[in-house]
Formats: structure tokens, sequence, C-alpha cells
């Protein structure tokens, strides 16, 4: 009895200490959720949420470690989280970074004394960010490498709403392990640049693992040097981009693509990206850059070894902008005019897809499951773009230019709009966001009918997005997997009307897509149909309950053949049916 006693005493003293240690980093206890002291409520030290993370070593399976709204969370060290259970790091503030109001936490790395160091998180089980900025570097301007990685496969990382800033190569990379999945949601990802070469400054790096899920939706893009998704030679399970903006991205936005199978690229905007010239046969062009030694685009797909000829590929790419600066949409010429490094070769790489992956979207035979529709090729009027579209269109077309030489030195300027110069507050990135990246084009829309690009920018229709979600994701899908195109965009005309009519599509002949426009004078339920010549349904482009307006739909039929078609309209009072001509 005594010996048992001895023990439970001992037992709540060590835990009383842990707990103790714990507390010491600890601001306010909320239920399961730690408030994490910043480094001002630390007296001026490091490692708040290191420290936090590493002793919580009896931690309720809900766990989340809040971070303070304008706090300070610097690292002298990275460290790993538990490998025996998630872990969660979320700001206090849920609203979208883009529209924020309220400066998020700041995680960095920490300058002492001479020394150093530019922060780092190791994720050992899965992780969820949320809420936060992070910058790669420390307040002396020293720069990492990458500020996440793994060691562990087959686990979860989730990066929803934060601001990431400075890198030398990635945010995040995925070493040796297998089966990781990744999401990005509502990010905004700025100055991907510091290292004096062109192939770094981005989001990912698929170093030398096969990663199950790649998952990019709602996320912006602004200034960056190198390859912003780098897939290497290692084949991704599933890779979904949807609905994200790309602006003043120098080199390739997806490397090394060629290999993948599995691919959705829908609703996203691209603008004075994949922008750097390429040369043939060049040693110091790493080979990884372009599949049988040519010039990429946007789209790069490549015949699988015949070893993967059994493999089904599945591409959906739709409702995508590309638009290229007159400034920068021939930087091969310039490069060859110099000539760059004594050479005349070097290629443009400003195009959609360049000709061997059109030849594999063309081909229904051999490739039955690979779909693209005509991309959108005019410049949105931001509202509110700042100098992006002007200086900083300069600024790009300089380093891309001076970054291909295989002797340079160049990195890409910090883009930074605060009065005060940025060595003053390195770790302190713009606040708040200084762009508004909206537009005022009503005929720039989606496969979801919404505006293309990250949807953060458009508030309203954001929260549309969320509230019809799996149903949008669903119709990417059902489309990706029957190799088709999703068949309709649907845009609300307002107006009072006073009879039902169901007007002639336009154009008609049509190639590949054309717009119907009807109206309901009356609420209820309606679908839209296309049949063939043998009255075999097609596609259904409407189908639920519609208020009294008129509406306007865009069909594509990339996937068809010309011919004959049929739409009908069918409401609670009211049918109708045209044709329309298909030509190819």
């Amino acid at each position: 009895m005594r010996l048992a006693l001895l023990v439970l005493v001992f037992f709540m003293i060590s835990v009383s200490s842990s707990f103790a240690a714990l507390m010491d980093y600890v601001k306010e206890v909320k239920g399961d959720t730690l408030v994490v002291n910043d480094y001002y409520d630390m007296s001026s030290a490091p490692n708040s949420i290191n420290n936090v993370v590493l002793e919580d070593t009896e931690a309720p399976a809900g766990r989340v470690y809040e971070l303070q709204m304008l706090g300070w969370y610097p690292q002298s060290g990275s460290f790993t989280t538990h490998s025996d259970r998630p872990t969660v790091i979320v700001g206090a503030n849920d609203d979208r970074m883009v529209q924020g109001t309220v400066a998020p936490p700041v995680i960095s790395g920490f300058s002492s004394e001479g020394a150093s160091f530019p922060g780092g998180i190791n994720y050992g089980h899965d992780l969820t960010l949320k809420n936060t900025s992070v910058v790669c570097g420390a307040p002396d301007g020293a720069i990492g490498w990458a500020f996440f990685t793994e060691s562990v496969s087959n686990r979860t990382i989730v990066f929803e709403n934060c601001m990431m800033e400075t890198n030398w190569w990635v945010f995040v990379r995925s070493n040796a392990n297998e089966g990781n999945s990744f999401y990005f949601k509502d990010n905004y990802f700025v100055n991907m640049s510091g290292r004096a070469c062109r192939r770094n400054g981005g989001v990912y790096d698929n170093v030398d693992n096969n990663t199950d899920t790649m998952y990019v939706e709602n996320n912006t893009h602004v200034m960056a040097q190198g390859y912003i998704y780098k897939f290497r030679n290692y084949p991704v399970n599933f890779i979904y981009i949807n609905h994200n903006t790309f602006i003043n991205c120098s080199n390739i936005v997806f490397e090394t693509q060629g290999l993948q199978s599995n691919n959705i690229i829908t609703n996203n905007i691209f603008v004075n990206s994949n922008i750097q010239p390429f040369r043939p046969n060049f040693r110091e062009d790493m080979p990884e850059q372009a599949i049988d030694n040519i010039a990429q685009g946007i789209i790069d797909v490549a015949p699988l070894h015949d070893s993967l000829s059994h493999v089904p590929r599945k591409w959906l790419v739709q409702g995508n902008l590309a638009y290229w600066d007159s400034r920068v949409s021939d930087l091969a010429t310039e490069a060859n005019n110099i000539p760059v490094n004594g050479l005349t070769t070097w290629k443009n790489q400003t195009m959609v897809m360049n000709a061997r992956t059109q030849g594999l979207f063309d081909d229904d035979t051999k490739y039955p499951f690979m779909s693209v529709d005509t991309w959108y090729d005019v410049l949105p009027t931001f509202n509110d773009p700042q100098d992006l579209l002007t200086d900083q269109v300069d600024v790009l077309k300089t380093y891309s230019l001076a970054s291909i030489d295989c002797t340079s030195t160049a990195t890409m300027p910090h883009w930074r709009l605060l009065s005060t110069p940025v060595e003053d507050y390195f770790v302190y990135s713009d606040w708040p966001i200084p762009v508004d990246l909206s537009y005022s084009e009503t005929n720039l829309k989606g496969t979801d009918g919404l505006p293309i690009g990250d949807l953060n920018w458009f508030p309203a229709d954001k929260a549309t997005f969320m509230a019809n979600h799996a149903e949008y994701y669903g119709a990417l899908l059902d489309a990706w997997n029957s190799g088709n195109l999703v068949p309709t965009a649907i845009r609300e005309l307002g107006g009072t009307p006073t009879g039902f009519e169901l007007e002639q599509n336009y154009p008609n002949p049509f190639n590949p897509s054309t717009t119907i426009r009807y109206t309901l004078p009356l609420a209820g339920n309606v679908t839209l149909k296309v049949f063939n010549a043998l009255g075999q349904e097609i596609a259904t482009l409407v189908k639920g309950h519609q208020t009294a307006q008129n509406y306007e739909v865009t069909f594509n039929a990339s996937n068809l053949a010309s011919g004959i078609y049929i739409y009908t309209l069918q409401t609670d009072n009211f049918s109708q049916s045209k044709k329309m001509i298909l030509v190819k």
C-alpha cells in the first residue's frame, strides 16, 4: 500500500512538473486549445511554438495551438512535431487573408548576437497550419531554403489561409517518404525569391518521393523566380489545381507534369508566368525541366513509357486564362539577340501547351480521357494591381533575361509597397495585402459559373463556392472520370421578363463553344439538355430550381463531333427545342 502511494505521489509530481513546464509557454487555456505566448510575452525569447508543442506530451485528441493576432513567433531552431498525433496550429482570426484587416501572427526565423536561423517545422504526423504569416527568413535578412519538410509517410498536410513570403527554394518540400497528401487552400504566396538560381523560388518540391495528392485551390501567387509546383520525375497520384491566380511568375509553373496521369487544372488565371526561355541540349538546364528536350507550356504532357502504357491518362483542363504582356512574350528573341551565353537557339515557353502535348489531347482514340477547352487570352481589368502590371513587369523581365545566363548571380528584388524599407521589417510582410485582384469583366466565368482565378478576391462568389463546393467538385470529377468537359457555365442576367423564351444559340454554327440564352417569367424547376441527331442525351446544362429572370449558358462541345444537335428547355410550364450546328 505504501509503495503504491509513493508511486502515485511520484507520478503526480512528474505530471505537475511537466504541466508547469508546458504552462511557461501558454497565455491562456480555452478547453483543448492552448493560446501560445509570443516573443514579447516570453520577455523577448524565441521558440515558444517549438517548446509548447514539444512539452505537450499528454495532449488531448483535439489539441489546438492558437497564435495571437499581431503576435511574433520567431524560431532559433526547427523542431519535429509529435509522431503519435496530428499537430494543429492556427491564428486566432479566421478572416480570409486577402480581405483581412487584423494582421495575422508571424512565424519566422530569428537573429541573435550575429547568428541567424530562418525557421522551420518538420512534420512527424499530420499537420494543419491556418491563419498565419510564415516568412522563411530571419530579421537580419537571412533567408532559408524551405520552411516545412517531412519525416513521415502517408500523412495529410494542410496549409489554409496563410501568407507565405521569401525563400531560397520552396516553402514546402517532401523528401524520401511516400504517400503524403498536401492541401493548399486560400493562401497568398509572395516574393518567392532570394537565391541566385532561376529554378529556385516556389511553393512545393516533390524532391524524391511519390506524393499521393496535390490539392491547390483558391490561392494567389505573386512575384516568383522559379518553379512554383515542382513534381520532378515522380508521378503524383492525383493533382488538383482549381481557382488559383498566378501573376509575374518567372519560370515554369508546373514543372515536369509529363509523367502525370491524373490531373484537374481548371478555372485558373496565369498572367506573365512561364516566361523564361529554354534552350535544347544546354547542359546547364536541368534535364528535369523539359521532357523530350523541348520547350514546355503551362500544360506539359508526354506519352508514358511502354511499361506504363496500360495506365489511363485522365486530364481535365478547362476554364483557364493565360496572358502575356508584350514586354515578356518573346524573351527568346531577346536572349538570342544578346546572345545569352553566346547561344542563339533559345525557345519561348510563353504558351498554353506545346505541339506534342496538344497532340495527346487531340488523340481521342489513344487518350479518350484527356480533355481541354479554349483558354481565355485577355488581361483582366484588376481593380487595384498597384504596379504589378507596370513597373514590376520590367523587374520580371530584367530578372528573367539575366538569370538564364548560367553564370548569373541575379535575384528578383523583393516587391514591397510599404514606405518603411524592407530590411527594417524583413519578417513583416506588407499588411493589409496591398493589391485587389478582383476584376470587372463579367464574362470570365469558370466551370461553376463563378469568376475564374482565386475566389477570395470575390467574397460573395467565394461564399457561393463554399456553399456548393461538393456539387462543383463533383462536376469536375464526373467530367474528369468520363473524359468530357464540364458542360456549362450559367450566368444570371437579371431583368423582369414577361414571358418564356428560348433564344437561338450564338454563334451558330459554332466551334467549340456557343451561348444559349433563355427567359423565365416564373420561378420553378428547370432543365436544359443537349441531344444528338439520334435523340440521345449528350449533356445536361441546367438542372434545378431557378428564379424568374434572364439566363445565359455557355456550352463547350470540344469533345463532340461535328453535326446537328438539339437543345431543349423544360420547365414546369414550358418546353421548347432548337437546333444548333457544330462545325470543326
